[in-house]
């Protein structure tokens, strides 16, 4: 789990969040399935032929690279493996 989550909670909010981290497993699996599916869907789209014939190609392409790594930033929050209660 990172620290980012429990950051700035006192220590009753720190130890509730953990929990809720821990118990929620299977909800973070799914979501982390359809976000990496989402992704995947993207980078063929981004891939595609068509989108070589915009004008505003690079502009797309650099759109796509942020969405990307926001899927990424997410992705690395929930894929946080379970940790103890502090």
């Amino acid at each position: 789990m990172k620290k980012s989550w429990t950051q700035g909670l006192d220590e009753r909010g720190t130890k509730e969040m953990v929990q809720e981290f821990n118990s929620s497993a299977l909800l973070r699996e799914r979501l982390t399935e359809l976000l990496q599916s989402h992704q995947m869907e993207k980078l063929k789209s981004g891939r595609s032929a068509d989108g070589y014939q915009s004008p505003n190609w690079s502009h797309k392409q650099a759109d796509l690279n942020g969405y990307l790594r926001g899927i990424d930033h997410v992705l690395s929050l929930i894929e946080s493996k379970a940790t103890k209660p502090e």
